[in-house]
């Protein structure tokens, strides 16, 4: 009897399926990479479309949720490498600071004159939706121990 044949996957099919042995810090440094590669492409993208004013609102409000969403997952992941007990309680907190922090900013910083609302409003979904996306596949291929045995 023959042994069944190899079969030969492509790096990028291997490389999908991995699991995320760096946890917290893993799905951090995953959903910087894709975020930031998105915002760029679409920035690229927005600048023969638009102009360079769409251009620079499409990649301030995609960095502006991007610099926010990974300062509350910094916090997870440090607060879950020292409380791992409190981690969840911590990184609620620390949801709730970056929701208010960003309201701030909203409300004081003065808007620049340059900046173009729609163009603002795609980098920022985009960011969102990019962050988010990366975040629940990471995370789907992360062990974690809640609690010490």
């Amino acid at each position: 009897m023959r042994p069944a044949p190899k079969t030969r996957r492509s790096s990028g099919a291997g490389r999908l399926r991995r699991q995320n042995t760096r946890g917290w810090w893993g799905i951090l440094i995953a959903c910087l990479t894709v975020c930031l590669v998105a915002v760029a492409i679409a920035a690229g993208i927005a600048w023969p479309v638009g102009g360079p004013a769409a251009a620079a609102s499409l990649a301030l409000a995609g960095a502006a949720v991007v610099v926010l969403s990974a300062m509350t997952l910094a916090l997870t992941a440090w607060s879950w490498n020292r409380w791992r007990d409190q981690a969840i309680f911590i990184a609620l907190f620390g949801f709730v600071v970056k929701l208010v922090l960003m309201a701030v900013l909203l409300t004081v910083v003065p808007v620049p004159g340059w900046l173009q609302p729609l163009p603002a409003g795609v980098g920022a979904l985009l960011a969102i939706l990019a962050w988010q996306a990366t975040e629940v596949l990471v995370f789907a291929r992360t062990r974690q121990q809640i609690y010490d045995d």
